[in-house]
């Protein structure tokens, strides 16, 4: 749900500017980033945050209308992993993640396992207009003993249980009425999803994910969540899963397993695990800038296999980098390399970074969609990124729940 964000005046700072309660983008191109495709001359518009009407343009402009003639329109792009309450620890952190991640025209991200109550002090920040960011939908991270060790309280510190909303051990000898009660915790302390982390079965899958479902939370997980395998995982209903050398589970860290890795057998099993997604419409969030950073080049071609299998894939970084003492996003490079590495379409990777990070999040038809009954977050560009992802570090503009972020 967006946040009503007040503009406040901070020198050095970003800020939103409304024009009112209603805006009007005028003769623009659409970019249809669900059939690919341009719309040229339309006109967007917004009030209150939602697009109102998408219609050809006019031959005059009115008042009040911002004439975007031979500019591209698309929707605001959407982070799939990050760990927002990890990375949002200090004011200053916060406020360099927030400008960071606008800079490079992401408006939403999922935090895929965090301290919450941090994203909730964020959240107060765009709240008061302190700050103007990205909307951040929360995750459960759950995992078991194996994980954990001495407890939650490394992730809990301050709160009044040892469990948190945000964190919970379990184990297999959890019973299903405790499992229901902690999601339901979850999901009223503003969880979209459970992070389905580590040292979780096969049994206990099939067991948590009926009752997301039941009570309206996503259940997301890695792609290999130990003991529970990859197939596992995407057996037991497992929306999207994340990080695409998960496939191998544990014996794809081993020395042993590298020189088997493209054997025919190999190529079979991830074909069977990619298949099973397909069918079931599993999402892979694949975080391919990560892997390349850490010397694991084959989650690239790993990547190209479940695109060629007609597994959808989404953009997520799981990544900040640092410029100096300071954090910044790295999701433009994640896109150029699912192009660049793990040969997708340009418009297969908008989509990733658009339709499917919404529909990740429980929002498809609302966010990364430029529609009537959208939200406005909205991306101004110079050139088509249907032709080059170049274009998306061209910006004109960009307004953020339907105000221009200057």
């Amino acid at each position: 749900m967006k946040k009503t964000i007040i503009l406040t005046a901070l020198l050095g700072a970003l800020v939103l500017v409304s024009y009112g309660q209603s805006v009007t983008l005028y003769n623009t191109n659409i970019v249809d980033v669900e059939k690919g495709k341009i719309i040229p001359g339309m006109t967007v518009s917004v009030k209150d945050g939602i697009i109102t009407k998408v219609a050809k343009a006019k031959k005059k402009i009115k008042r009040n209308q911002t004439d975007y003639m031979g500019a591209y329109l698309m929707p605001g792009l959407i982070d799939s992993h990050t760990h927002w309450g990890n990375f949002t620890i200090t004011p200053e952190y916060m406020r360099d993640m927030a400008d960071s991640y606008i800079a490079d025209g992401v408006t939403t991200v999922r935090d895929a396992g965090g301290d919450v109550r941090i994203v909730k002090r964020y959240e107060a920040k765009l709240d008061s207009g302190n700050i103007v960011g990205p909307s951040v939908y929360t995750s459960s991270f759950w995992a078991g003993p194996k994980y954990y060790g001495g407890g939650t309280r490394q992730d809990t510190r301050g709160f009044e249980t040892v469990n948190a909303p945000w964190s919970q051990e379990i184990t297999d000898s959890t019973s299903v009425e405790h499992l229901e009660k902690i999601i339901i915790e979850a999901k009223e302390y503003g969880c979209t999803g459970l992070k389905l982390y580590n040292d979780i079965s096969y049994d206990m899958l099939k067991k948590i994910v009926p009752l997301c479902h039941k009570h309206g939370v996503k259940p997301w997980g890695h792609f290999a969540i130990f003991p529970a395998t990859a197939m596992d995982v995407v057996k037991a209903g497992v929306e999207t899963v994340s990080h695409t050398y998960l496939i191998d589970g544990m014996e794809g860290f081993t020395s042993e397993f590298k020189a088997k890795r493209f054997s025919q057998a190999e190529i079979e099993r991830r074909d069977s695990i990619f298949g099973e997604m397909a069918r079931r419409g599993t999402i892979l969030d694949a975080t391919i800038k990560i892997c390349m950073t850490n010397n694991m080049e084959f989650a690239a071609r790993y990547t190209n296999e479940a695109y060629r299998a007609g597994v959808k894939i989404a953009a997520g970084t799981d990544w900040v980098h640092t410029e100096g003492d300071r954090m910044k996003s790295a999701f433009l490079d994640e896109l150029d390399l699912l192009v660049d590495s793990c040969d997708m379409s340009i418009p297969d990777v908008l989509r990733a970074a658009t339709t499917v990070g919404a529909e990740i999040i429980g929002q498809a038809g609302r966010l990364g969609v430029i529609r009537k009954g959208a939200e406005a977050d909205l991306l101004v560009l110079k050139s088509n990124p249907l032709e080059s992802l170049k274009a998306l570090r061209q910006r004109i503009a960009l307004y953020l729940d339907g105000k221009e972020v200057k």
